[in-house]
């Protein structure tokens, strides 16, 4: 008898309603006006007033959805490290070794800035602005490299006797570190892929070992 899946009667989650369909709409549109602003004006010069008008409400909406203009710049980097779970995820289910998974996830990452490189600067400047290395939970994001770095001692391409929980962190540091330096890049010399790439290639070349046989 095949095993009963655990998921086959959990309820499918409702459909929103009308009025819960407009408030995401209406924050959609806060949120991206913000970005365009932040990107062709700078942030510091951006008012809620300003997003308001680009986005075609009133500054009182505006405060219903963000306290503050840095909380918008909270939710624009929330979103990405939501993005950047699911891309761990993902590469936890890929067969293959440790630097494959890590390449997988900071290949999809660096699609986020520069699919659209102005816009991916501007949200970079604005969390500087906004104190986004000094948050609480600015390192969050290590756990989840961590996670990748832990499956490979499992595996056994990275020695068991490995600081886990550092090497995540080091290889945090190592994209943003990438992404500081491609934001001061306005000419495009940098290739923030080639450079992230070539970086993380230098830290696994210290973590990692040849999978056994």
């Amino acid at each position: 008898m095949a095993p009963s899946d655990p998921l086959a009667d959990t309820p499918a989650p409702a459909p929103l309603g009308r009025r819960e369909r407009k408030k995401l709409q209406t924050k959609e549109r806060i949120v991206d006006c913000a970005v365009a602003l932040f990107a062709s004006r700078g942030y510091d010069l951006t008012t809620m007033e300003d997003i308001g008008e680009g986005a075609d409400v009133s500054r009182a909406t505006v405060f219903n959805y963000f306290a503050r203009k840095e909380d918008i710049v909270i939710e624009v980097f929330g979103r990405r490290r939501a993005r950047l779970a699911e891309l761990v995820a993902e590469a936890m289910e890929r067969t293959g070794d440790t630097p494959g998974r890590l390449h997988h996830v900071l290949t999809g990452l660096v699609g986020l800035y520069q699919d659209e490189p102005a816009a991916g600067r501007a949200i970079l400047r604005a969390w500087l602005r906004a104190g986004g290395p000094l948050m609480p939970n600015a390192a969050d994001s290590a756990a989840l490299f961590t996670e990748i770095v832990r499956a490979g001692q499992v595996q056994g391409d990275v020695p068991p006797d490995l600081d886990v929980t550092l090497a995540g962190l080091v290889i945090l540091d190592a994209y943003i570190g990438a992404l500081f330096r491609w934001v001061d890049d306005e000419d495009g010399r940098y290739d923030l892929e080639e450079n992230l790439m070539a970086t993380l290639d230098l830290l696994l070349a210290g973590i990692t070992r040849d999978s056994p046989t």
